[in-house]
């Protein structure tokens, strides 16, 4: 399992970060981790084609982790001409979020008219399949009207976990146990919100954390400018991990 970081940042996209989007490629099956505004840019930008995705994976549903996904779309559909089906799989009510904001942007341009077809699917109380991937969901602390979920992916006898954008909650404890891989949102130092969390409190919990390895992400202002001070590993545009 191999994942590319090709965004990030925070919503902002403070120091020049793309926004979340993590590509993870197995031997014959290829798919995102949440597809930020910015995604389509980052994509290109790291001569990644998105007529080689087979799904995208989303976490919840706020523009910097899944507004992308209609340039994607509009891409493979008038650039690429894809023809193969693409899954994307996500909260409760994803077909509609998903055709709603393609709506917004680019009227008369509907999901379900395209060059190829588009598959939902949602979390529900139990894992799902998807392709080779078993995928677990869990709700977490943010916005809730984002409908806010950590995911937990097994593949090819690898656990890859991501927190999504979250407060400190005990679930995450149970999302990253024994992951091979878990990328957690970390979007302040020390500052204390209840819809992020900062490296002062990740960092206070590490010896309850079971994970193989974590590393920090959606880094905001306040980890950019204390960087020198961090002891965890930190993602950046263009790192690539294999697990």
């Amino acid at each position: 399992m191999r994942i590319k970081f090709l965004g990030t940042g925070d919503a902002f996209c403070s120091g020049g970060r793309y926004q979340t989007c993590f590509l993870v490629e197995l031997n014959d099956y290829n798919f995102l981790i949440d597809c930020g505004a910015t995604s389509l840019l980052a994509l290109r930008s790291a001569g990644v084609d998105f007529n080689h995705i087979d799904a995208i994976v989303l976490s919840h549903f706020h523009g910097d982790h899944y507004g992308g996904i209609p340039f994607l779309l509009l891409q493979a559909n008038f650039v690429s001409s894809r023809s193969s089906p693409l899954k994307i799989f996500g909260p409760p009510g994803v077909a509609d979020r998903v055709g709603d904001l393609m709506e917004t942007l680019y009227p008369r341009v509907r999901v379900d008219q395209l060059s190829f077809a588009v598959d939902f699917d949602e979390y529900g109380d139990t894992g799902i399949r998807l392709g080779p991937l078993q995928v677990e969901s869990f709700p977490v602390i943010h916005v809730p009207e984002s409908l806010p979920h950590a995911v937990r992916i097994t593949a090819d006898n690898k656990v890859l976990a991501f927190s999504g954008d979250t407060g400190w909650s005990d679930h995450l404890l149970d999302v990253s146990r024994s992951a091979d891989l878990f990328i957690c949102e970390c979007n302040f130092y020390d500052t204390l919100a209840a819809s992020h969390l900062s490296y002062q409190t990740i960092k206070g919990a590490m010896n309850n954390f079971k994970c193989k390895r974590l590393i920090l992400n959606h880094l905001g202002p306040e980890m950019l400018q204390n960087l020198d001070k961090i002891e965890l590993e930190c993602s950046h545009d263009g790192l690539v991990l294999e697990v």
